[in-house]
């Protein structure tokens, strides 16, 4: 992806700093949202997250594998409006087996070390977004549109 260096280095805070998603995925019904802690590769191509497999996220992908995360650093006051950045990242998200779960499993408990039992349970999928779109907003109505 081609991003400025002012929004990889406001990105790259953004991603630093926040621990979780809003994950948004759809599958017959209606659209449904649920927060997940991830992980972003260094070359902000791919987002990771994991989720147990009985999970109507996790159901709702398998489905529809187009989806969409929201990662923002609001703090729920009126400066809000002019200080948020937030980015949309959007994209295909695969279940991944053999050796790039194992490896995407360990990147993912680097960030998030006491999810470790959950992410080992056998019912625990390691999920990659491969992020083929993004918007950043920032200044309330600045976005800037990024594509693959």
């Amino acid at each position: 992806m081609k991003i400025s260096d002012s929004d990889q280095s406001r990105l790259g805070d953004l991603y630093r700093d926040q621990l979780f998603a809003v994950l948004g995925t759809r599958g017959e019904g209606d659209p449904y949202l649920s927060l997940v802690a991830f992980s972003v590769t260094e070359d902000y191509g791919s987002i990771v997250f994991a989720t147990k497999r009985k999970r109507l996220k996790y159901r709702n992908m398998i489905e529809n594998p187009r989806v969409t995360l929201m990662i923002d650093n609001r703090k729920n006051r009126p400066s809000d409006f002019e200080e948020t950045i937030s980015v949309a990242l959007i994209g295909d998200a695969e279940d991944v087996s053999g050796k790039s779960r194992q490896e995407l499993a360990e990147f993912l408990l680097a960030r998030h070390p006491g999810l470790r039992n959950f992410v080992e349970s056998d019912d625990c999928a390691i999920v990659k977004v491969g992020i083929d779109k993004m918007y950043i907003v920032s200044d309330f109505e600045s976005v800037v549109r990024v594509e693959r």
